[in-house]
Protein backbone atom coordinates (compact mmCIF):
# COMPACT_ATOMS: atom_id res chain seq x y z
CA UNK A 1 0.00 0.00 0.00
CA UNK A 2 1.64 3.07 -0.76
CA UNK A 3 0.02 6.72 -1.46
CA UNK A 4 0.86 9.60 -4.26
CA UNK A 5 2.17 12.83 -2.81
CA UNK A 6 -1.09 14.29 -3.56
CA UNK A 7 -3.32 11.80 -1.42
CA UNK A 8 -0.20 12.09 1.17
CA UNK A 9 -1.16 15.72 0.96
CA UNK A 10 -4.45 15.55 1.63
CA UNK A 11 -4.05 12.76 4.05
CA UNK A 12 -1.90 15.52 5.90
CA UNK A 13 -4.30 18.20 5.84
CA UNK A 14 -1.68 20.49 3.60
CA UNK A 15 -0.70 20.93 0.22
CA UNK A 16 1.25 19.37 -2.27
CA UNK A 17 3.97 22.82 -2.27
CA UNK A 18 4.37 22.12 1.52
CA UNK A 19 5.34 18.55 0.67
CA UNK A 20 7.31 19.57 -1.33
CA UNK A 21 9.16 22.72 0.31
CA UNK A 22 9.28 19.92 3.54
CA UNK A 23 11.59 17.67 1.30
CA UNK A 24 13.34 21.11 0.05
CA UNK A 25 14.01 21.92 2.98
CA UNK A 26 15.41 17.93 4.52
CA UNK A 27 12.36 17.75 6.54
CA UNK A 28 10.51 15.08 4.84
CA UNK A 29 12.84 12.52 3.32
CA UNK A 30 12.03 11.40 -0.74
CA UNK A 31 9.84 8.21 -1.09
CA UNK A 32 11.25 5.45 -3.53
CA UNK A 33 9.98 5.56 -6.93
CA UNK A 34 7.93 2.92 -9.03
CA UNK A 35 9.15 2.11 -12.18
CA UNK A 36 7.10 4.61 -13.65
CA UNK A 37 9.35 7.54 -11.68
CA UNK A 38 6.05 8.70 -9.07
CA UNK A 39 6.94 8.53 -5.69
CA UNK A 40 5.15 6.22 -3.07
CA UNK A 41 4.99 7.36 0.18
CA UNK A 42 4.16 5.22 2.90
CA UNK A 43 2.85 5.01 6.93
CA UNK A 44 6.68 6.45 8.09
CA UNK A 45 6.29 9.37 5.38
CA UNK A 46 2.80 10.41 6.77
CA UNK A 47 3.39 10.38 10.34
CA UNK A 48 6.60 12.12 9.73
CA UNK A 49 4.47 14.84 7.31
CA UNK A 50 1.67 15.06 10.36
CA UNK A 51 4.39 15.39 13.39
CA UNK A 52 5.47 18.58 10.61
CA UNK A 53 2.67 19.58 10.25
CA UNK A 54 1.26 19.81 13.59
CA UNK A 55 5.13 21.80 15.10
CA UNK A 56 4.10 24.19 12.24
CA UNK A 57 0.89 24.84 13.38
CA UNK A 58 1.84 25.29 16.78
CA UNK A 59 4.15 28.18 15.53
CA UNK A 60 7.82 26.48 15.65
CA UNK A 61 10.39 27.60 12.67
CA UNK A 62 10.81 24.66 10.04
CA UNK A 63 14.85 25.30 10.76
CA UNK A 64 13.97 24.47 14.26
CA UNK A 65 12.45 21.60 13.80
CA UNK A 66 15.09 19.08 12.79
CA UNK A 67 16.95 19.92 15.65
CA UNK A 68 14.06 18.91 18.00
CA UNK A 69 14.37 16.26 20.15
CA UNK A 70 11.68 15.44 23.05
CA UNK A 71 14.23 14.13 25.65
CA UNK A 72 16.60 17.16 25.46
CA UNK A 73 16.20 20.32 27.60
CA UNK A 74 16.29 22.69 24.25
CA UNK A 75 13.19 20.57 22.94
CA UNK A 76 10.98 22.18 26.33
CA UNK A 77 12.74 25.41 25.84
CA UNK A 78 11.39 26.24 22.43
CA UNK A 79 7.78 24.96 23.44
CA UNK A 80 8.25 26.98 26.59
CA UNK A 81 8.78 30.17 24.41
CA UNK A 82 6.31 29.34 22.36
CA UNK A 83 3.60 29.18 25.17
CA UNK A 84 4.94 32.71 26.74
CA UNK A 85 4.39 34.50 22.80
CA UNK A 86 1.12 32.25 22.60
CA UNK A 87 -0.34 33.78 25.75
CA UNK A 88 1.02 37.02 25.11
CA UNK A 89 -0.29 36.97 21.64
CA UNK A 90 -3.85 35.82 23.97
CA UNK A 91 -3.68 39.02 25.89
CA UNK A 92 -3.70 41.66 22.85
CA UNK A 93 -6.42 39.62 21.61
CA UNK A 94 -8.40 39.69 24.32
CA UNK A 95 -7.66 43.91 24.86
CA UNK A 96 -8.29 44.09 21.19
CA UNK A 97 -11.72 42.36 21.91
CA UNK A 98 -12.20 45.08 24.66
CA UNK A 99 -11.02 47.85 22.37
CA UNK A 100 -13.58 47.10 20.03
CA UNK A 101 -16.71 46.50 22.54
CA UNK A 102 -15.94 50.15 24.16
CA UNK A 103 -16.30 51.57 20.64
CA UNK A 104 -19.29 49.38 19.87
CA UNK A 105 -20.53 50.77 23.17
CA UNK A 106 -19.16 54.46 23.25
CA UNK A 107 -19.99 56.05 19.99
CA UNK A 108 -17.31 59.13 20.72
CA UNK A 109 -14.10 56.75 21.86
CA UNK A 110 -14.54 55.88 18.01
CA UNK A 111 -14.26 59.44 17.01
CA UNK A 112 -11.42 59.50 18.98
CA UNK A 113 -9.66 56.85 17.37
CA UNK A 114 -10.91 58.04 13.47
CA UNK A 115 -8.00 60.74 14.06
CA UNK A 116 -10.04 63.77 15.26
CA UNK A 117 -12.87 64.03 17.98
CA UNK A 118 -14.77 67.42 16.00
CA UNK A 119 -12.96 69.35 19.76
CA UNK A 120 -9.97 70.60 20.51
CA UNK A 121 -10.31 69.29 23.93
CA UNK A 122 -10.57 65.66 22.53
CA UNK A 123 -7.89 66.30 20.00
CA UNK A 124 -5.68 66.86 22.59
CA UNK A 125 -6.17 63.64 24.33
CA UNK A 126 -5.86 61.97 21.24
CA UNK A 127 -2.45 63.34 21.03
CA UNK A 128 -1.73 63.13 24.91
CA UNK A 129 -2.48 59.38 24.46
CA UNK A 130 0.97 57.97 23.24
CA UNK A 131 2.34 60.52 25.06
CA UNK A 132 1.46 60.26 28.69
CA UNK A 133 2.11 56.85 31.02
CA UNK A 134 -1.21 55.10 31.57
CA UNK A 135 -1.58 57.05 35.25
CA UNK A 136 -1.04 60.24 33.80
CA UNK A 137 -3.75 60.14 30.82
CA UNK A 138 -6.10 58.43 32.89
CA UNK A 139 -5.70 61.28 35.89
CA UNK A 140 -6.16 64.43 32.85
CA UNK A 141 -9.14 62.01 31.72
CA UNK A 142 -10.57 62.44 35.19
CA UNK A 143 -9.97 65.83 35.09
CA UNK A 144 -12.13 66.76 32.07
CA UNK A 145 -14.89 64.43 32.93
CA UNK A 146 -15.08 66.45 36.57
CA UNK A 147 -15.60 69.66 35.58
CA UNK A 148 -19.43 70.60 36.91
CA UNK A 149 -19.75 74.12 35.20
CA UNK A 150 -20.70 73.04 31.57
CA UNK A 151 -20.81 76.84 30.93
CA UNK A 152 -17.41 77.54 31.72
CA UNK A 153 -16.38 74.97 28.85
CA UNK A 154 -18.87 76.04 26.73
CA UNK A 155 -17.47 79.80 26.87
CA UNK A 156 -14.33 78.83 26.74
CA UNK A 157 -14.56 76.81 23.35
CA UNK A 158 -16.19 80.05 22.35
CA UNK A 159 -14.07 82.35 22.66
CA UNK A 160 -13.59 84.37 19.76
CA UNK A 161 -10.03 84.60 18.69
CA UNK A 162 -9.14 88.19 19.33
CA UNK A 163 -11.79 88.18 22.50
CA UNK A 164 -11.07 90.98 25.07
CA UNK A 165 -8.70 90.42 28.11
CA UNK A 166 -11.51 90.95 30.65
CA UNK A 167 -13.24 88.16 29.05
CA UNK A 168 -10.52 85.78 28.76
CA UNK A 169 -9.89 86.51 32.58
CA UNK A 170 -13.46 85.83 33.54
CA UNK A 171 -13.31 82.85 31.90
CA UNK A 172 -10.05 81.80 33.10
CA UNK A 173 -11.10 82.47 37.14
CA UNK A 174 -14.22 80.93 36.54
CA UNK A 175 -12.39 77.63 35.13
CA UNK A 176 -9.53 77.74 37.90
CA UNK A 177 -12.43 77.51 40.35
CA UNK A 178 -14.14 75.08 38.54
CA UNK A 179 -10.84 72.63 37.87
CA UNK A 180 -9.56 73.71 41.78
CA UNK A 181 -10.52 70.26 43.23
CA UNK A 182 -10.12 68.14 40.18
CA UNK A 183 -6.87 69.08 39.98
CA UNK A 184 -5.87 68.54 43.66
CA UNK A 185 -7.72 64.86 43.26
CA UNK A 186 -4.44 64.31 40.83
CA UNK A 187 -1.53 64.37 41.58
CA UNK A 188 0.01 62.82 39.09
CA UNK A 189 -0.57 66.03 36.67
CA UNK A 190 1.93 67.66 38.93
CA UNK A 191 4.78 65.61 37.95
CA UNK A 192 3.45 63.95 34.36
CA UNK A 193 4.69 60.48 33.73
CA UNK A 194 5.94 59.73 29.72
CA UNK A 195 5.43 56.54 28.13
CA UNK A 196 8.08 53.82 26.88
CA UNK A 197 7.38 55.14 23.25
CA UNK A 198 8.37 58.91 24.42
CA UNK A 199 11.17 60.63 25.92
CA UNK A 200 10.24 63.47 28.19
CA UNK A 201 11.26 66.28 25.79
CA UNK A 202 9.11 64.92 23.15
CA UNK A 203 6.45 64.00 25.31
CA UNK A 204 6.67 68.29 26.38
CA UNK A 205 7.10 69.14 22.65
CA UNK A 206 4.66 67.41 21.42
CA UNK A 207 1.95 68.65 24.29
CA UNK A 208 3.42 72.20 23.65
CA UNK A 209 2.33 71.51 19.56
CA UNK A 210 -0.79 70.07 20.40
CA UNK A 211 -1.36 73.60 22.52
CA UNK A 212 -0.69 75.49 19.82
CA UNK A 213 -2.02 73.99 17.42
CA UNK A 214 -5.69 73.21 18.43
CA UNK A 215 -6.29 76.27 20.53
CA UNK A 216 -6.85 79.65 19.55
CA UNK A 217 -4.19 82.62 21.01
CA UNK A 218 -7.30 83.85 23.29
CA UNK A 219 -8.07 80.35 24.53
CA UNK A 220 -3.83 79.66 25.28
CA UNK A 221 -4.19 82.77 27.00
CA UNK A 222 -6.87 81.73 29.43
CA UNK A 223 -5.14 78.43 29.85
CA UNK A 224 -1.77 80.25 30.72
CA UNK A 225 -3.70 82.66 33.26
CA UNK A 226 -5.56 79.56 34.23
CA UNK A 227 -2.29 78.04 35.31
CA UNK A 228 -1.06 81.14 37.05
CA UNK A 229 -4.52 81.28 39.34
CA UNK A 230 -4.12 77.37 40.16
CA UNK A 231 -0.35 77.40 40.67
CA UNK A 232 -0.66 80.57 43.04
CA UNK A 233 -2.40 78.84 45.56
Amino acid sequence: MAWSTRELAELAGTSLRAVRHYHDQGLLPEPPRSSNGYKHYGVRHLIQLMHIRRLVDLGVPLAEIPTLDPTTDSYREVLAALASETTAEIDRLVAVRGEISRLLEEPEAWEMSSGTTGSSDGDFLTVLSPVLDEDSLRAWERVGEAIPDARVVADFEALPEEAPAEVCEDVAVRMAETVRDALAASPELHDLGFGEGASRSLGTRSIGEALAELYSPAQLRVLGRCHELLAAD
